[in-house]
């Protein structure tokens, strides 16, 4: 049996929990395969789970395919851990305000800051954009 379901998530996994969640997958039989955009990883790969869940931003989704006998029991099993992995951490300020909020009011206040802080305003602006 195969399954297909795309989760919204609305930030990154730390290392650690990526390594967990990579662990659950290996105690299932079924085939799991997650994709963000363009870069897909199966999911009881820890390289290839690092490259998928560690580069998240709010509003991304993840597109999960799952192909095995025991593809329900995975596809519980994945909702569970993403949603008490998230319950567990609290909201920082960038997933608060979104980034996208906090890029414009940094984007509008770059006339006003001295040439230092412009420099990394920047740098960071040209690293989280895609």
């Amino acid at each position: 049996m195969e399954q297909q379901e795309t989760i919204s998530l609305f930030k990154s996994l730390s290392v650690h929990k990526v390594l967990e969640l990579v662990h659950l997958l290996e105690h299932y039989e079924s085939d799991v395969f997650m994709e963000k955009k363009n870069t897909a990883a199966n999911g009881k790969s820890v390289l290839g789970m690092m490259s998928v869940f560690t580069t998240i931003r709010i509003g991304d989704k993840i597109h999960m395919r799952v192909k095995g006998e025991d593809s329900d029991k995975v596809c519980s099993a994945v909702h569970s851990f993403l949603q008490d992995a998230g319950a567990e951490e609290v909201l920082g300020y960038w997933e608060e305000e979104g980034v996208e909020t906090v890029e414009k009011a940094m984007t509008a206040s770059l006339n006003h800051w001295s040439p230092d802080v412009r420099y990394v305003a920047k740098s960071y602006l040209k690293t989280t954009r895609h």
